[in-house]
């Protein structure tokens, strides 16, 4: 219940390959409620998934204490919801699910290669076992109300943060967002600590926050209104509710264009479209053309999640130093011992979340 998904060395693949053409369903949805026993109820899902045929449902499903985060993958809607109501007659998790909002969007079965079930200690990696969430923090916007909030906010006054990953934020945000130049969730406390930046984008803020589905929006919001010290918390906290997977469902967004680009997603689908124009921030890590094609480093066990556009292909480093290792690595292949590259700073990921250099 808690080995790796993929072989160490490895990382998931974001190439749909099939020939499905979305005519199944994925389910992203999370809840935040006590579950004594996540084990027990991970063995349970892990028999009932048995029953099924091999890969009917596919997908990643976390479970702690706090709660379960999950999405799920299959190639009928039909298969799909009698997986979905076999979780919600589940003992142990009818409490968490009752009213749960499930993010219905287009899919198939081989978006994940398998169903990984897995006991963590957060649901989201943030770092704080013991914060819980508390719902009172933060103020929930249906994408209309935080179309017109957005729009009409005081900039000065105000702050739009994306609280994901920096390559998440590259594809696409919100116009005029703060973007966290965060590799993993749990570098957002190490950013928030840097010189000048709760000065500048947290104390005595009116905060909109955003998220893919709003689990780490949740984290986010109750972290900066109960542990930083008084003196440098937000004024409000305001957060997308259902995050952008709700908001492109609404269709807001083909009227405003408040959202530049795609949205990233945990799968093989790699990302799925939301706004026609492209931000800034999206461009090819190996030539500066404006593309949305996700990649990766091509560097020997390197996983930095790139954009590369279709001429360069997948033959794109992350820096100097990653190709050097590669090269190093191909002489010496048994002793190869990878060290972090320089592009494993918060500084190279600030420059990546800045318009091409050319």
């Amino acid at each position: 219940l808690n080995k790796r998904r993929t072989p160490r060395g490895q990382s998931d693949a974001f190439r749909l390959r099939c020939d499905c053409n979305g005519c199944g369903v994925v389910a992203l949805f999370y809840s935040y409620t006590l579950i004594r026993d996540p084990a027990s109820v991970a063995r349970r899902i892990l028999d009932f998934a048995s029953t099924l045929s091999p890969a009917e449902v596919t997908g990643k499903i976390r479970l702690a204490r706090e709660g379960i985060n999950a999405t799920a993958a299959a190639s009928d809607a039909t298969t799909m919801n009698a997986f979905l109501s076999f979780l919600e007659r589940e003992p142990d998790l009818e409490l968490a699910l009752d009213g749960v909002d499930y993010k219905l969007e287009p899919g198939c079965a081989h978006c994940f290669e398998t169903l990984s079930v897995r006991v963590v200690d957060e649901l989201c990696p943030f770092g704080e076992v013991n914060l819980g969430v508390d719902g009172e923090c933060v103020q929930s916007l249906t994408p209309e109300e935080w179309a017109a909030e957005v729009r009409s906010r005081d900039t000065t006054k105000s702050r739009l943060l994306d609280v994901r990953n920096f390559y998440e934020s590259r594809l696409g945000h919100f116009f005029g967002s703060t973007c966290a130049p965060i590799r993993r969730f749990s570098q957002f406390k190490e950013w928030l600590a840097r010189d000048g930046v709760l000065e500048r984008e947290i104390k005595d803020k009116d905060l909109y926050i955003f998220c893919t589905g709003g689990v780490r929006c949740e984290k986010v919001a109750t972290y900066l209104t109960t542990r930083l010290p008084e003196g440098s918390r937000p004024r409000t906290v305001r957060k997308l509710a259902g995050g952008i997977v709700a908001y492109a469902k609404s269709g807001i967004n083909e009227r405003d264009g408040l959202f530049k680009g795609s949205n990233y997603v945990f799968d093989a689908r790699g990302s799925t479209p939301v706004g026609q124009d492209l931000p800034s921030t999206s461009w090819c890590d190996g030539c500066g053309d404006a593309s949305g094609r996700i990649s990766k480093c091509v560097g020997k066990s390197c996983h930095v999640i790139l954009i590369a556009c279709e001429r360069c292909g997948d033959t794109v480093y992350c820096c100097t130093s990653c190709r050097d290792q590669t090269e190093r690595a191909r002489l010496d292949e048994d002793n190869f011992r990878r060290r972090a590259c320089e592009c494993d700073s918060f500084e190279s990921r600030e420059r990546r979340l800045r318009p091409a250099q050319r």
